[in-house]
């Protein structure tokens, strides 16, 4: 995967570049790589795009862009505009995110005790898995005062910026916690994220002390969130859970106080059930 990042002349996204593991050339497909690489492109810039903007933010020159845009829109993952000459995800590109979350057990098996850690809370709660360097929402359960919608099933934040990503980064192998800050950006999403590694990395060390972590306004201005790691089979990190709440009505010594607890007891709780799946 191309490793550029960042914004394009026209002001598009490149998409998140992953670490790739060794590859054995012998079956490697490049062509089912730039395939997915424009897919990624369209996630990056959840808005309609030409040729020439697909072409620069995924690095690919536009004859082979041209290509995969077709041949995208054959299989019908994408639709075209003769009008403004833009293409665009289509709904079937749903299908892929729907059967991931229809066959990862521990959404449908944690479910009910999100459900549970909102009725405690009248909050809202969050389960998020890592995802390279970011944290991916994969099942939640909004307050019903919540007035953004900000986030989504699929939203993808940064780690190092978020109560869960810190939750599940305290509790990887050492190895696994330094590649993944060794390719983090460390920018400063808001006026209050924490931005400096040495400074992370001993918050990481207070939350494994304390067995939950808490973001105050780091990925999103006016949002507190206390997270909690839940430990799959062989009591490795597989998850986070977490409770998020408006700083108009909470400050962080009253989610430590009320909110923390919840969280850390509920990830007990799907601890449980989560070690039961090998898969995770």
């Amino acid at each position: 995967m191309l490793e550029k990042s960042g914004k394009g002349k026209s002001g598009v996204n490149s998409p998140a570049s992953f670490a790739k593991p060794d590859i054995d050339e012998r079956l490697y497909l490049g062509t089912i790589e730039k395939g997915l690489l424009v897919l990624d492109t369209f996630c990056a810039n959840p808005r309609p795009m030409t040729l020439a903007e697909v072409s620069e933010a995924s690095g690919l020159n536009k004859s082979a862009t041209q290509r995969v845009l077709y041949t995208l829109r054959a299989l019908r993952y994408l639709t075209h505009s003769e009008t403004t000459r833009q293409y665009s995800l289509s709904v079937r590109a749903m299908d892929i995110g729907n059967a991931y979350l229809r066959s990862n057990p521990i959404v449908e098996a944690t479910y009910p005790y999100l459900l549970e850690a909102n009725k405690q809370s009248q909050e809202t709660v969050n389960l998020t898995e890592l995802d390279g360097t970011d944290i991916v929402f994969i099942s939640r359960v909004p307050s019903r005062s919540v007035m953004s919608s900000y986030v989504t099933i699929g939203t993808r934040l940064p780690a190092y910026a978020t109560a869960p990503g810190r939750a599940i980064l305290a509790n990887l192998p050492s190895s696994d916690l330094n590649e993944i800050l060794e390719r983090s950006s460390f920018a400063a999403i808001t006026p209050y994220t924490v931005s400096d590694r040495k400074e992370l990395e001993e918050g990481l060390e207070q939350v494994r002390e304390r067995g939950f972590a808490i973001a105050n306004q780091e990925a999103m201005l006016g949002d507190i969130s206390t997270a909690a790691p839940v430990f799959g089979y062989d009591n490795k990190v597989v998850a986070a859970v977490n409770i998020a709440v408006s700083t108009a009505n909470w400050n962080v010594d009253k989610v430590e106080a009320e909110l923390s607890p919840i969280t850390v007891e509920i990830a007990r709780q799907m601890s449980k059930v989560a070690s039961q799946y090998r898969r995770l």
